[in-house]
């Protein structure tokens, strides 16, 4: 709209008429910031990534567990004193 010597005199809110045109719109201060957090985000990054892709992590997790289980006890049979070696101590 070019300004006019009608226009100058009005408020600004009051310049020029849009019809047809509907704005709807909150304040950011006015918004929940975390709203639904706990029952969307959260729940659906745990769905996402841990109940639909199970099959990515589990095989992999039971496979380093049992390897650690395994390199412990071997590593504490390995440093384990034999007590044939001290039978004749005094």
């Amino acid at each position: 709209m070019r300004p006019s010597a009608v226009a100058m005199g009005k408020h600004f809110g009051n310049l020029g008429k849009m019809y047809g045109e509907h704005r709807f719109a909150l304040a950011p201060n006015e918004q929940k910031a975390y709203k639904g957090f706990l029952d969307q985000a959260f729940v659906k990054t745990f769905k996402t990534y841990v109940w639909d892709q199970w099959y990515y992590y589990i095989p992999q997790t039971i496979g380093a567990y049992l390897l650690y289980d395994w390199a412990k006890k071997t590593n504490h049979e390995a440093n384990r004193k034999n007590p044939a070696d001290y039978a004749n101590d005094v």
